[in-house]
C-alpha cells in the first residue's frame, strides 16, 4: 500500500541494520549502519537506496563506493582493507564496499 503524499516512513517501523560480515572499522561501521537505516526509511525501491548509501558515503569518506541490494546474490570482489561490510535488514542483504584508488 502506498503512503499519501507527504507522509514519510514511520522510523520505528525500519530495522536497525545487522551485521553479518565486516572488514570496517568503528567510525565507517557506526556511519554505513546509520546510512543504511536512513536509505530504508527515506527511499521505497532498492535502487534508490542503493543511490542514496552510496552518494552519502561518498560525501562522508573519500573515495568511490558500491552497493549491492538483495534478497540473494553471489560476488567475487576485491575491495581496500577496512572498507568493506555485509549487512541485513528483514529478507535483504546490503553489500557495501570500496575498491580501487581514491583518486582519479
Amino acid at each position: 500500500m502506498q503512503q499519501p503524499e507527504g507522509e514519510n516512513k514511520q522510523e520505528e517501523q525500519i530495522e536497525i541494520p545487522t551485521d553479518v560480515i565486516l572488514d570496517l572499522d568503528e567510525t565507517i561501521k557506526a556511519t554505513m549502519k546509520d546510512v543504511i537505516h536512513r536509505a530504508f526509511a527515506e527511499e521505497n525501491t532498492a535502487i534508490r537506496m542503493c543511490n542514496f548509501i552510496k552518494t552519502k558515503l561518498q560525501e562522508k569518506e573519500e573515495g568511490k563506493w558500491n552497493v549491492i541490494i538483495g534478497k540473494d546474490f553471489s560476488t567475487d570482489i576485491v575491495h581496500k582493507s577496512r572498507r568493506y561490510g555485509l549487512f541485513k535488514v528483514g529478507e535483504l542483504s546490503i553489500l557495501v564496499w570500496q575498491s580501487g584508488s581514491t583518486t582519479l
